[in-house]
């Protein structure tokens, strides 16, 4: 029988054509990293193991093909040929795998016209989806079973790390797992086709195939957000291996598949360069052993430092809510730790907290003759959100509480460096003061959980890591982002290095990020550092700083829940110095209900979505979510004085345009101006010049959701987010019969200070009206013609700027060149 394979970045996938021509599919498993061990252990549990046709394909089957002795097919090719026999009529392919996006186009005929794939970023991937799901904590099971949400909060999805930000910050807003996966699954969609069309459109009968396929909400979202027919079909994820096993038919290997002893390890990989050794010898690494420890039923870590059953408890809390975990502890009244409890968020940190509550009671009520909470502090992302529900004494910031947290540690210790699940930070301290500090800036490649999910790849829990890792010396790795980290695991598995040899090569990849990316430049001590967070339970990541620093590492035996500590800390110093007795609503709050609303602010135009907590058998309703900062009773948006300099910008070219405005009607053509970039930084100039030549001047409207939607649909590159905003307002334009033109120059320089080499603007906002008018061409827009784009050099003389502007405009506008002189000199003395 024909078979075909196909050996994907995390997924193998066997189809097997039988002899009546209808295909069966066997297997579907991760390999974790071990495909020719996957393989076999398939062939044998289906009983493959006879005489048949059989070929590979796979984003990583070339090592395989070339030691079972298989014929390698074109991916593309195969799943051309595996969707043609299903979907005969299909006109594209979009297959959404594990770790690629591929869009596939095929001609009157069926066969290619064109490919198109993601960039090496995996965030419109299977495994971003993976990724985030785990972090929120369901499975599989949970997501196939929820109710579609028809306005899901908005989730960027262009980056792995801005899509965890955005989960965290609408996980404060109070929205369920529900709605946050649905919007998770809107954005990815959108980025999907974004990613694949860049601005061109979609025509023909469009089929998903991949994993991916089988999510019904992406599908919901692509079928909503494409103008075309898009379907799928029954298997659609094994669309290349079906491709594959009706190739096998014409040019596979016959025979039964000869498996190797054990998997090669190619010429390659034995030549490759190692690190050193991953061991521990200047630090002494902390034992992590206490009184008790158990996992309850709920997720809790739960450790208990003494079992002292004779006395009342009383202490105060401290609570990190994190974007990955939330953590508490307890300490006594001279600040010994009692009890410290961890578990993860899992994308609700209301309930997180609750559970938290909920195994401090169930571990010292038996133990004690009583719990008294002297006081309570928040920190870590959702500090606000649960410091308002549990009437918190103390809320702050992270890199105060895990400075705190360090020194009661170590008094000694200048150079903390901490790595949590979604971020990082390093803080340096003098005399038990922070003097510098520092935060990753978006990258997630050295923080905790991309430690995580690798492990979880290669079929190991990251607890395992530390232990597994620790005597190896691991081959070197990029350290420059996640997704290059993760082909540089994917590429050292496929040449033959163990698991525990790629994960060893993390370890070093993600303290060299770190080092390169969180610290930098900043000066820390040479000689001891203080490393922090749960991924300091992770010896192989202690080696790994201690080698790379030479230097000693400290930990903590409370590592992971320092935050907490060091906030319960903070509020028992503070309390006891003023006296003040706490606000903390009490431990029973795992007994009330709570019940989330929200509301859209409308004093100004952040429309600010304000959560409120009822809170059973409370008349207080806590609430949060002001951007702006005001208090909840306050009847009119705050005003800061650091945006006042922004609100004068935004009068100057409001007054700039009614003043032209009310100067009398113009019988010259209507010219568009978009408020965005340099024509909304420079609008009293521009508005001023077109005005003087006797143009009527329309704005485009100021930014919305449906700029930001528009100009998704025609960007057909990626850059920053405010110049893919201006293809939207440059598009309404365009579309607008009342327009005659639209007013885009390539601005170039600003006049050169004093002092100063250059002034350039930027070279996509220099570009941005070809950008424009190349994309409303792409897209099939009206209007691209209108564009009116002179060169504007601020450094050039008076001649030479009238002679550049009057070439584009005199024949569009009819202007001479001395009107076009007093313009320019009125539009530069606005």
């Amino acid at each position: 029988m024909p078979i075909g394979i196909d050996v994907g970045s995390r997924f193998l996938k066997i189809a097997v054509v039988n002899p009546d021509g209808e295909a069966s599919f066997p297997t579907y498993v991760p390999h974790e990293g071990k495909p020719l061990e996957a393989i076999k252990d398939a062939f044998e549990d289906a009983n493959l193991n006879g005489e048949h046709r059989v070929a590979l394909t796979g984003s990583v089957a070339e090592s395989v093909s070339q030691q079972l002795g298989l014929p390698l097919i074109d991916l593309c090719k195969a799943t051309i040929k595996g969707v043609k026999k299903t979907r005969p009529e299909a006109r594209n392919i979009i297959d959404v795998g594990a770790s690629s996006v591929t869009l596939i186009q095929l001609d009157e005929s069926g066969d290619l016209f064109d490919v198109a794939t993601n960039s090496l970023c995996a965030a419109g991937t299977g495994s971003f989806l993976d990724a985030q799901a785990v972090r929120m904590g369901f499975e599989m099971e949970d997501r196939q079973g929820f109710e579609p949400v028809l306005d899901p909060p908005s989730i960027a999805t262009r980056c792995a790390v801005f899509a965890k930000s955005d989960l965290i910050h609408r996980q404060q807003e109070g929205h369920g797992k529900e709605a946050l996966w649905c919007g998770l699954c809107k954005g990815l969609s959108s980025n999907i086709l974004s990613t694949l069309l860049r601005g061109k459109p979609l025509e023909g009968s469009t089929v998903v195939t991949g994993g991916v396929a089988k999510n019904p909400e992406v599908l919901r979202w692509l079928k909503e957000s494409a103008v075309t027919e898009i379907t799928t079909f029954d298997a659609a994820e094994f669309a290349a291996a079906l491709g594959a096993a009706y190739l096998a038919s014409e040019n596979g290997v016959a025979g039964p598949l000869v498996f190797p002893t054990s998997e090669v390890v190619e010429d390659v990989a034995l030549e490759e360069a190692v690190r050193p050794v991953l061991e521990l010898n200047k630090t002494q690494y902390p034992s992590f052993d206490v009184a008790e420890y158990w996992e309850d039923e709920l997720g809790n870590e739960i450790r208990l430092t003494t079992t002292d059953t004779s006395r009342k408890v009383r202490g105060y809390l401290g609570i990190d809510v994190g974007s990955t975990s939330t953590k508490a502890v307890l300490v006594d009244e001279n600040g010994e730790v009692i009890v410290d409890v961890y578990r993860k968020t899992g994308g609700d940190p209301v309930g997180a907290t609750k559970n938290l509550f909920t195994a401090l009671m169930e571990s010292l009520t038996p133990r004690s003759t009583g719990i008294e909470i002297l006081g309570v502090g928040t920190t870590g992302s959702g500090r606000k959100m649960v410091g308002t529900l549990v009437g918190a004494d103390s809320v702050v910031n992270e890199i105060t509480a895990h400075l705190h947290g360090a020194l009661a540690t170590d008094p000694n210790v200048d150079t903390i460096f901490e790595i949590g699940g979604q971020d990082s930070k390093f803080i340096r301290a003098r005399h038990g003061v922070m003097q510098d500090s520092n935060m990753n800036y978006v990258c997630a490649a050295g923080t905790g959980s991309f430690v995580e999910e690798q492990a979880l790849k290669l079929g190991h829990h990251v607890s395992e890591i530390g232990p597994m890792v620790m005597g190896v010396a691991p081959p070197h790795t990029s350290d420059r982002c996640t997704v290059f980290m993760e082909q540089d695991v994917e590429r050292l598995i496929r040449l033959g290095f163990k698991p525990k040899e790629a994960l060893a090569a993390v370890m070093f990849s993600v303290v060299e990020n770190y080092l390169a990316k969180v610290v930098g430049n900043r000066s820390y001590s040479r000689d001891k550092v203080f490393f922090c967070g749960a991924t300091a339970r992770n010896q192989g990541l202690v080696a790994a700083f201690e080698k790379l620093l030479d230097a000693e590492v400290v930990v903590s035996p409370y590592c992971h829940v320092l935050g907490a500590y060091g906030v319960a800390l903070l509020t028992k110093d503070r309390l006891q110095e003023e006296g003040s007795s706490t606000t903390f609503k009490g431990l029973d709050l795992t007994e009330r209900e709570i019940h989330l609303s929200q509301e859209e602010c409308t004093l100004c135009t952040n429309t600010c979505k304000i959560t409120y907590a009822h809170v059973s058998g409370e008349d207080e309703v806590p609430s949060w979510g002001y951007l702006c900062g005001r208090d909840p009773d306050d009847t009119e948006k705050r005003k800061t004085a650091e945006f006042d300099p922004f609100r004068l910008r935004s009068k100057l070219a409001a007054a700039a345009f009614a003043n032209h405005r009310e100067k009398g009607k113009r019988t010259g053509p209507t010219v568009g101006i978009p408020q965005t970039l340099s024509t909304f930084s420079h609008a009293p100039l521009w508005q001023t010049f077109m005005a003087n030549l006797g143009c009527q001047i329309k704005l485009s409207r100021p930014t919305d959701e449906n700029t930001r939607e528009l100009s998704g649909t025609l960007v057909g590159a990626e850059y920053c987010f405010p110049a893919k905003l201006a293809h939207g307002h440059m598009a309404q334009l365009a579309v607008d019969e009342s327009v005659d033109y639209m007013f885009v120059p390539h601005i170039v320089s600003e006049e050169v200070p004093e002092g100063y080499s250059n002034a350039f603007f930027c070279p996509v906002i220099c570009a941005i009206p070809a950008m424009g008018r190349a994309s409303l061409r792409v897209a099939g827009e009206a209007g691209a013609e209108k564009i009116l784009a002179p060169p504007v050099d601020f450094r050039w003389d008076l001649k030479r700027q009238v002679k550049e502007l009057t070439r584009a405009l005199a024949g569009p506008l009819g202007v001479s060149p001395k009107t076009v002189r007093r313009a320019w000199e009125a539009g530069l003395a606005a």
